[in-house]
């Protein structure tokens, strides 16, 4: 008996630290199961989550990439603005020109181009007699004549504007 005392006291304490460890054995696993089955869970609701930030970061890009072609034509269009802005002030700058036309356009009419001045002498003539001379000949006068030819066209510019008038007539090529 003795030996089957030796025997139980020697495997008994074994068998409990094997029993304790294999049911710590058995909560570990449990534990971590129902973690994996958590993290599952987790993964499973991050996923639709994952797929939401990358739609969302394909739309910023989109916009990102829209935004740059915005900011490119609002650039040209300022470019533009400064460039006719400069163009306005340099006209503005500029003497006005008046133009006159004359005749009718027609089927079968031409136009025919010409600068048209008031004599300074006449002018400075007519001052001294007292009568006013009109602003507008200080300044560049064209005239456009629609004419069948330039013999016509001269004739009628003759007649608006008369060289005994004071007024001189200079033709240009016509215009095609």
């Amino acid at each position: 008996m003795e030996a089957v005392r030796t025997i139980l006291d020697s495997a008994v304490p074994l068998v409990a630290a094997l029993a304790v460890l294999c049911h710590l054995c058995w909560v570990a696993i449990r534990r971590s199961w129902e973690r994996v089955a958590g993290l599952d869970r987790l993964r499973q609701s991050v996923v639709p989550l994952m797929e939401r930030q990358r739609a969302e970061s394909e739309a910023l890009a989109d916009l990102t990439c829209r935004l740059e072609e915005a900011r490119g034509r609002l650039t040209a269009a300022e470019q533009r603005v400064n460039h006719i802005q400069r163009q306005i002030d340099t006209l503005d700058k500029e003497p006005p020109v008046f133009l006159h036309s004359l005749g009718a356009p027609g089927g079968n009419r031409r136009r025919f181009r010409a600068d048209a001045q008031f004599d300074t002498t006449v002018a400075a003539a007519a001052r001294a007699a007292g009568k006013p001379v009109n602003p507008a000949w200080r300044y560049g006068n064209r005239i456009l004549v629609h004419a069948l030819d330039l013999q016509s066209a001269r004739r009628e510019a003759d007649h608006v504007f008369p060289q005994k008038g004071g007024y001189q007539v200079f033709f240009h090529a016509p215009v095609p």
